[in-house]
């Protein structure tokens, strides 16, 4: 067996009887099932159970895998299937966020698009066994743990000096700044001693830049992102994995319910900003009971509007082709040139992420707000029901760069804990394509330019 064919054969030491059981096919058959006694049509039903399916193939391999392709596909069906149900069927809408086609239209649609999207993934994408990858790489390479200090050190120093530094480089530096989070995944997978402590100072700068900025979603992705190598490290069963990601999922949605109002206190009060405002807006906006201050309707509302990307892309659909014609390729083949290839042969445009919401669902958005309207509305504004067959590649596209990176792990086996890095963006259902392909390729280069420096100037094993 290879050195490569070791690294994608799961674990079999971190299996039990309960996960070793198809659950998450199990799960999707059983919530299409329900969905349909409950007379919800069979396309929204699917839905659900795909959803369903996403989630339990998420929970299942959290612990043994190194799950990026179960996070990308749970975030996506999260957003565009089980928000856009909550939206149809029990009228969790507020203000714009609504949906701007019929039901059979945007799920005839959708719903085929992320059934092929996740098929791709989970059939090419490599198994990746966090227990075998922990032996492979302590049999195969000379580590320095202390180098591994350095580079969470890096990480740190960067995440507070990039407030300080040029408006040009915070990309670059906000993925510099990430190396925290990869140096503690060396960590956890070495066993190495600070882990823990190097963890929670990960989470703890991230924490105070999103209660400073309001903005969550790089500590929420982390946190999906990191929960694989924790659950292996504790050796949750599944059983209390369900338990764990059941009180997650709650505790996000609280989040989700008073960051609006969390984000009105910090305009008005900038100095408030900080975890004893967030704890009271989120006392204050309640899931779990009905006061003068908010009432069960009004959350399911606004949470719904945090996790319901399907509103933009049904108003792609009712904009795109009644009033603007498909694009016919143009917008992916352009996200693929400024992504690739490099800037002196093209000239490479100005990436604004809300023009192309506003061009092509014909909605005017804030200059301090910014939305997508995510790759699968994308490929609906360019090749309309054609773009189901473009998302079943684009997942080949993604399981492609996995395996790309499995190959480069022959050479430099360490390279696989940077994966989190480059799908980082990647996870987020609402980005669009050039948006995703920027960040895969950037944060590839980095992280080449980085293992090169690190070996021919440093002379580091990392």
């Amino acid at each position: 067996m290879t050195s490569t064919e070791n690294l994608q054969h799961t674990a079999t030491e971190m299996q039990t009887p309960a996960t070793t059981l198809p659950v998450n096919l199990i799960a999707g058959i059983l919530t299409t099932c329900a969905a349909l006694a409950f007379d919800t049509a069979a396309l929204a039903s699917i839905g659900l159970g795909l959803f369903a399916y996403t989630l339990f193939w998420f929970v299942n391999t959290t612990g043994k895998e190194i799950a990026i392709g179960p996070v990308i596909s749970m975030i996506a069906t999260a957003q565009w299937l089980l928000g856009p149900y909550f939206a149809y069927y029990h009228d969790a809408i507020t203000y714009k966020y609504r949906m701007y086609v019929d039901e059979e239209t945007y799920f005839l649609y959708v719903v085929p698009s992320l059934f092929l999207f996740v098929v791709a993934i989970r059939t090419f994408s490599p198994i990746l066994s966090i227990s075998q990858l922990r032996n492979y790489i302590l049999r195969t390479s000379l580590l320095n743990s202390r180098n591994i200090y350095y580079i969470f050190a890096i990480g740190a120093a960067t995440q507070l000096a990039t407030t300080s530094l040029p408006f040009s480089l915070r990309f670059i530096l906000f993925l510099i700044s990430q190396f925290t989070f990869i140096a503690s995944i060396y960590m956890m997978v070495l066993r190495m001693r600070f882990r823990w402590i190097c963890l929670g100072i990960s989470f703890f700068i991230v924490g105070t830049s999103s209660l400073e900025y309001s903005l969550f979603h790089i500590i929420l992705l982390w946190s999906t992102l990191i929960a694989s190598y924790i659950c292996a490290e504790l050796r949750i069963s599944f059983g209390k994995k369900i338990l764990f990601f059941t009180i997650s999922i709650l505790l996000v949605a609280q989040l989700q319910a008073a960051k609006s109002e969390y984000r009105l206190r910090i305009t008005q009060d900038p100095g408030s900003a900080g975890i004893f405002t967030l704890m009271d807006a989120m006392v204050e906006n309640s899931l779990f009971q009905n006061s003068e201050f908010s009432s069960t309707s009004t959350n399911s509302g606004e949470l719904n509007a945090r996790l319901n990307q399907g509103w933009i892309i049904s108003a792609a659909m009712n904009h795109v082709p009644a009033v603007r014609e498909f694009e016919n390729g143009e917008t992916i083949f352009r996200a693929f040139q400024d992504s690739f290839l490099p800037r002196f042969l093209f000239e490479k445009r100005a990436i604004n992420v809300s023009d192309g919401f506003e061009k092509y669902t014909g909605l005017r958005v804030s200059s301090d707000t910014s939305f997508g309207i995510s790759v699968v509305g994308e490929a609906w504004v360019n090749f309309g029901y054609y773009g189901i067959i473009f998302m079943g590649a684009f997942g080949i596209f993604y399981a492609f760069i996995l395996r790309s990176t499995v190959v480069i792990a022959r050479g430099f086996p360490t390279v696989i804990f940077w994966i989190p890095l480059i799908f980082l963006q990647a996870t987020k259902a609402e980005t669009e394509t050039v948006v995703v392909l920027n960040h895969i390729v950037k944060s590839g280069v980095l992280v080449a330019m980085f293992y090169f420096f690190a070996y021919k100037v440093l002379k580091w094993r990392i």
